[in-house]
């Protein structure tokens, strides 16, 4: 039953989130500017981060809602009767998520590669619109989202021209060429045949080279430090332990909360700490280690709720 729960509600939060992420995602698919194959990989990012936040919050909610019903039919109490404690009933279904635990930890990893490394999805979405751009039978435009960029297409028989500005303070230089390579952390850029172009009030300046690389830059977004494999171990031990408690407390002989609202509050308080947390951990700029307290949140959120109110 708890197996059961947990993947009808982490079915139900991914298709809720991925709706959300859709809505992000379809202004580009309908711009006629933007090749349906640009998009793919920013979209590819937002199924993994949907899948990520649906699993670790719908597991703990399954998990606390059977357990409000194993408590309601009599049947928790039959088993404390024979000398089990509602926390060994609460983490006897960890056999049975282990396929959740393994979903969460993909889709945590491969979110991870991405944040670590934002460099390699904008350079895949300037491989994409070069495609894009080299395959069109007519003079056009394809924009590049995410690094303010255009491919210039002159039609059959030209090579693609890239079109556009550098981030943060660099703004004001425009750029033209024929291709581009992004650093995984995004401070460096490299351009192909390339021609830039200062403006001022003053003056104009003009540059072509032939292979242009700028180092030092203020990246466009700011990547996470938290490697791929420490985020999964997080995420899955985040949410473990969350759902462990939370069905605990529904099974607990004086029962902490009552009914069927209230078990999904339970089970919903500890997942969203720890994604409240994580990301105010990758928005500090925090130790990688320090990511180790998530689970603890997780777990201890649950616990202070159910202190605070007596009386699923």
């Amino acid at each position: 039953m708890a197996a059961r729960s947990a993947w009808v509600w982490c079915g139900g939060l991914a298709l809720a989130t991925l709706v959300a992420g859709a809505v992000r995602v379809l202004p580009w698919v309908l711009d006629p500017n933007v090749p349906a194959r640009v998009a793919l990989p920013f979209a590819r990012g937002v199924v993994e981060l949907a899948i990520e936040a649906a699993v670790l919050v719908g597991w703990p909610i399954g998990w606390a809602l059977a357990a409000h019903r194993f408590a309601e039919r009599g049947e928790a109490r039959a088993m404390m009767l024979l000398g089990e404690s509602p926390l060994r009933t609460a983490a006897a279904a960890w056999r049975r998520a282990a396929p959740l635990a393994c979903v969460l930890a993909v889709a945590s990893g491969a979110g991870a590669l991405d944040a670590s490394a934002p460099g390699r999805m904008a350079q895949a979405l300037i491989e994409q619109g070069r495609a894009a751009c080299a395959s069109a039978s007519s003079t056009r435009t394809f924009a590049v989202p995410f690094v303010d960029a255009t491919w210039l297409c002159s039609g059959p028989g030209s090579a693609p021209v890239l079109y556009g500005s550098g981030p943060g303070a660099m703004r004001s230089v425009a750029f033209t060429a024929k291709d581009a390579h992004v650093a995984g952390d995004m401070r460096r850029i490299e351009l192909d045949d390339a021609r830039l172009s200062v403006s001022s009030s003053a003056s104009n300046v003009s540059v072509h080279v032939a292979h242009l690389t700028i180092h030092g830059m203020a990246p466009w977004v700011h990547a996470s430090n938290v490697p791929a494999p420490l985020r999964a171990f997080v995420a899955v031990l985040a949410a473990a332990l969350a759902a462990v408690a939370a069905a605990a407390a529904c099974v607990a002989p004086r029962p902490i909360f009552r009914g069927t609202f209230a078990a999904v509050l339970v089970g919903a308080v500890g997942p969203l700490a720890a994604l409240a947390f994580m990301r105010a951990l990758e928005r500090a700029g925090a130790p990688a280690v320090w990511f180790l307290l998530t689970p603890i949140a997780s777990a201890l959120f649950p616990a202070a709720l159910a202190m605070a109110k007596r009386g699923c």
